[in-house]
């Protein structure tokens, strides 16, 4: 791996844990691709075929904690996949374990702020197939979000307050256990919105 190639890492994960980072893609030979942001996934991880390396790609516009979070989730899938093969559940317990360790060496002040780390630690107790079901941790990660968009999480709007996800505008009902029952404006239908989902209030 080359110089170059730390010197990119460096730019997307936490100061000091590039070299982290650069050490599993040469171990397990990992091409990553850091792509446009994508609507439905953080990052993804597939198999080498027909002779190609392990390939992991990461969005681009993640924060640098969620950036690391997201890269070490998909190299856990990669160990799982060598070590198991095709018939291992994605996110089953082999999985789990696969990542508690990989996420081991970050899990240091030196690493991560404390609220990061927290929340970080307790999701490595029993991870689930996305970060982003863990409340603590979204709400932790969202802190370091820089954007220049107004977009929130769901769950810090007001009741009856007016939203958009995309270009659909809705207003904001009670809440249901971890979701919100939202009405669609243009349509009168109602629907359960996760209360963790990002959305851009109407000004």
């Amino acid at each position: 791996m080359s110089s170059e190639l730390l010197k990119t890492l460096e730019k997307y994960v936490p100061p000091g844990s590039a070299q982290y980072a650069h050490d599993l893609l040469w171990k397990y030979g990992i091409q990553l691709h850091i792509k446009k942001p994508r609507k439905t996934k953080l990052g993804d991880y597939r198999p080498p075929r027909k002779g190609e390396p392990h390939r992991i790609s990461v969005n681009n516009n993640l924060n640098p904690y969620s950036f690391l979070i997201t890269f070490l989730h998909e190299t856990a899938h990669l160990i799982n996949f060598e070590k198991n093969g095709v018939k291992v559940k994605p996110h089953g317990k082999e999985w789990k374990s696969e990542f508690q360790e990989v996420a081991k060496p970050i899990l240091e002040p030196d690493f991560l702020p404390h609220d990061i780390l927290k929340a970080v630690g307790n999701y490595v107790k029993n991870p689930a197939a996305s970060s982003c079901t863990s409340p603590e941790l979204v709400r932790a990660l969202k802190q370091y979000d820089i954007s220049n968009d107004s977009s929130l999480l769901l769950e810090s709007l007001p009741e009856n307050a007016f939203f958009f996800i995309e270009d659909r505008l809705f207003q904001k009902g009670p809440k249901l256990r971890s979701r919100y029952r939202c009405k669609e404006l243009a349509t009168n239908k109602w629907y359960f919105v996760p209360g963790l989902m990002e959305v851009k209030p109407k000004v």
